[in-house]
């Protein structure tokens, strides 16, 4: 025997060998396409009811998505609308800061206007009257301004008062009475 024909009976056995392999791997094959096939026409068979009932779905909204395209359409055109007002209330809003801006400088302008007149009518009466008692003083640098204090029992009742015109001079940096009767 020859080398040559050692490897010519050893490539037949490996032939054979590989050929029951192709035939035994193709009959499995075939069993697995079998089942396969089989599970394939059972979930077809159960989905073509489903499918069915979609199908009526997609015919049932078909006019309804016809009506969808013209509610976009008008719904583009609110919203657009909507901006469009949105931006002349943003408008009105500066409009309005800009009044409220200027209301509040003329309302420091009268605020002062009236400060400087209260303060010139409280030094002449302070002028007139003549002297601050003790305890008008001791009020306007702290105590109760508003009102008289009602700890201390009084021989007489003191009048009610709205306004200390003393106490709006002496805040305003007008001078005092004892400083109006140096100069």
């Amino acid at each position: 025997m020859d080398y040559l024909n050692i490897a010519l009976i050893v490539l037949v056995l490996f032939g054979v060998w590989a050929v029951v392999e192709v035939a035994l791997t193709m009959r499995s094959a075939r069993k697995s396409i079998d089942k396969i096939t089989t599970s394939a026409s059972e979930v077809i068979e159960q989905a073509q009811p489903i499918v069915a009932k979609l199908d009526g779905v997609v015919d049932e909204l078909e006019p309804a998505a016809k009506e969808a395209v013209p509610l976009l359409k008008k719904a583009e055109v609110s919203l657009d609308s909507a901006n469009v007002s949105l931006e002349r209330v943003n408008g009105i809003l500066e409009d309005v800061s800009s009044v409220s801006g200027t209301a509040s400088t003329v309302t420091g302008a009268v605020n002062r206007a009236a400060e400087t007149a209260v303060s010139g009518v409280a030094s002449v009466v302070s002028r007139l009257k003549g002297g601050v008692s003790g305890e008008r003083v001791a009020r306007l640098e702290g105590a109760d301004a508003a009102e008289p204090a009602h700890d201390e029992p009084a021989d007489e009742p003191a009048p009610q008062r709205y306004v200390e015109y003393v106490s709006v001079g002496a805040q305003a940096g007008e001078p005092t009475d004892a400083e109006a009767e140096e100069k």
